[in-house]
């Protein structure tokens, strides 16, 4: 009896796993179960974008000098997938995770680095430029950006924000001439308000309780001198408001995790294969809207191979939508109500547990 062919087309487990070892341990329990695995890493246009992009093969990783949010100089990549494009993710210079805990602070940090990192590919010849937004320490709308890009702005950090906001992008937007920009974006919010960059995402990132309110005054404020309605586009307050600021510079928007798939080659991989199993760290109920999961849902279903969904931790509000998207099932890998600490070094075994539950079902 040939062995069942089972995809694992996992994002990362946020603190947990990366997504190579995600699939790695999706492939563990697909073999054990006596399955024969084919792996394959996935992003969702945030930090490990790049990463599963050129382990694919569908892009060659370049070096290029950049800053991180602090402004200290790093050596950061960039990925060539031919024919003029390439891909820049903005966390391989201002990431968050490049910073320590204290040295997060939206007040002081910039996303000027990105800039250094679309030079970089500009340097290199490129036509187009996908760039993967989310992960990152800023929220200063851009501003240290397009400073970058040779824009006119009041200054280069989350703190001139606050202050007046006279802006002129036309040098940002000569340099970029003949460039088409993407913005691969991991999250579908605003620039401002109560699901807007500073609210949301800002407190992880370091924002002050106080500091909070006068961000997000700032950012509708920056959304406005922008113009248009690009402040409510999808993906305009992801990075902290850089999704904004591409988009005034003439950037399109696309789902980040379905950029990755079609880079990645998932379409091809599902052919012929009895099952798919995807996972990420918490399945919750923006798992449907643009997450990874809900995009390897939709590559599933156009190739008629049931998809089982895992998470490390699931809501219970989550199933319902990804059981509408075609999720066969739904599951968690391992018990609620357990200390963090505990569920994070647990996940490796438990999800290689939960494939092999899944695959000897499927042979049942």
């Amino acid at each position: 009896m040939t062995p069942p062919r089972v995809v694992c087309a996992p994002d990362k487990l946020r603190g947990a796993l990366d997504a190579f070892e995600a699939a790695d341990a999706l492939a563990e329990g697909v073999g054990r179960a006596g399955g024969e695995a084919r792996a394959v890493p996935l992003a969702d246009g945030g930090e490990g974008t790049l990463a599963v992009v050129c382990a694919a093969g569908a892009a060659r990783r370049i070096e290029v000098d950049a800053r991180d949010a602090l402004g200290r100089p790093r050596r950061a990549a960039i990925g060539d997938c031919g024919d003029g494009t390439f891909l820049v993710e903005a966390a391989e210079a201002v990431g968050l995770a490049l910073l320590s805990a204290d040295e997060r602070d939206p007040r002081r940090t910039s996303s000027a680095g990105l800039a250094d990192l679309l030079r970089g590919a500009l340097a290199h010849g490129a036509l187009r430029v996908l760039v993967a937004l989310g992960g990152s320490a800023t929220v200063d709308g851009g501003l240290g950006m397009l400073a970058g890009l040779g824009a006119r702005v009041p200054g280069e950090t989350g703190a001139a924000l606050l202050g007046q906001l006279e802006l002129d992008l036309s040098p940002a937007r000569a340099l970029l001439a003949g460039v088409q920009l993407s913005v691969l974006h991991d999250v579908d919010v605003p620039l401002s308000g109560p699901d807007g960059a500073a609210v949301l995402f800002g407190p992880q990132k370091g924002l002050r309780e106080e500091d909070i309110e006068p961000f997000d005054r700032a950012l509708e404020r920056l959304g406005g001198a922008f113009g248009g309605d690009l402040a409510q586009r999808a993906g305009a307050g992801a990075a902290g408001g850089l999704g904004a600021a591409l988009y005034a510079l003439g950037a399109d928007a696309r789902s980040g995790c379905d950029a990755v798939i079609e880079l990645v080659g998932l379409r091809g991989a599902l052919a012929g294969a009895a099952l798919c199993l995807t996972a990420e760290g918490s399945v919750d109920r923006q798992s449907a809207h643009g997450k990874t999961v809900a995009g390897v849902l939709g590559a599933c279903r156009d190739a008629g191979v049931p998809c089982v969904v895992l998470g490390g931790r699931v809501s219970a509000e989550a199933i319902p939508p990804l059981r509408a998207l075609g999720a066969l099932d739904v599951r968690a890998i391992g018990p609620p109500d357990r200390p963090l600490a505990v569920a994070l070094a647990a996940a490796r075994d438990e999800l290689a547990a939960t494939a092999e539950s899944a695959v000897r079902e499927l042979a049942r």
